[in-house]
């Protein structure tokens, strides 16, 4: 009885350790991203452009924002905001979470209309509409689903066509171009975030949802650390780590010594001869 209190005390210290490093990561780690998104950029994207000069009539030179420094900095706010439409289902549960995580994208929307004067894809603008009615006024279980489509559509439009996307708000981004490669790289964290809320919503518990979306996190860290060189800093790469594996501790090795027991006092199996 002492090894089984010492094992779930350490299952319930190691969740709380899991949920609230994920909180920490996807509220107060990601909030410079947009919050200061000029000053974090050349960080996560070296040797990024900030400036696009001209000389002129006699040797003067007049400089303007590059526009994969735009781009980029526009989508890293979309990050953040990204960030927290996922970071609300830890925070809340059922419809309250669903609410919430659709008020942080439209709270990122609003901030690029009336500040940026920037507009949003319409077709995600529509959705948005749509997936908050049906959450609001259909029963829980078809607001849950058109949640969770909603995520999964847009997140397969992000990695499978970047470009229209990006075209969408900022017509002279070009194919090949710096400022696609940035927002095309951009989108991959977007997409993550849109995919790790539908499989919490998706998910039995969220215990499961927290270990599933940090296997898919890990995976697409390693994926730009190890390919395109680039990544958050590293602290908040340890971070993520350390909550991986927590997660996957309370769904795993945690829930592992039960079932064994159950197994055990049942006594063996006799397997037919055949």
């Amino acid at each position: 009885s002492s090894l089984r209190w010492e094992l779930g005390h350490l299952s319930a210290l190691c969740t709380m350790q899991a949920k609230y490093g994920s909180i920490l990561y996807n509220t107060v780690g990601v909030l410079p991203f947009g919050l200061m998104s000029a000053e974090m950029l050349p960080e996560v994207w070296k040797g990024i452009a900030t400036e696009t000069c001209k000389t002129g009539f006699g040797g003067g030179k007049t400089c303007t924002e590059a526009l994969e420094f735009t781009v980029g900095k526009v989508y890293l706010q979309v990050i953040c905001g990204s960030a927290l439409f996922y970071a609300m289902h830890l925070l809340l549960e059922g419809k309250s979470a669903l609410l919430a995580s659709m008020a942080m994208l439209i709270g990122t929307m609003g901030k690029h209309i009336l500040v940026d004067d920037l507009m949003p894809p319409p077709p995600v603008m529509a959705m948005v509409a749509l997936t908050v009615a049906l959450i609001l006024l259909a029963p829980a279980a078809w607001g849950r689903r058109a949640y969770i489509g909603f995520c999964v559509v847009n997140a397969a439009t992000f990695l499978l066509d970047p470009l229209t996307v990006i075209t969408d708000s900022f017509p002279a981004v070009e194919a090949g171009s710096p400022a696609a490669e940035i927002g095309t790289f951009e989108f991959e964290v977007v997409a993550l975030y849109f995919l790790c809320a539908a499989v919490t919503v998706a998910s039995p518990s969220q215990a499961y949802g927290l270990a599933y979306s940090c296997q898919m996190g890990c995976a697409l860290l390693l994926k730009h650390i190890l390919v395109n060189k680039s990544g958050p800093p590293a602290p908040m790469v340890a971070l993520y780590a350390v909550t991986s594996m927590g997660a996957w501790y309370e769904v795993g090795w945690a829930d592992f010594p039960k079932p064994l027991e159950e197994a055990m006092q049942a006594g063996a199996v006799v397997l037919p001869r055949p």
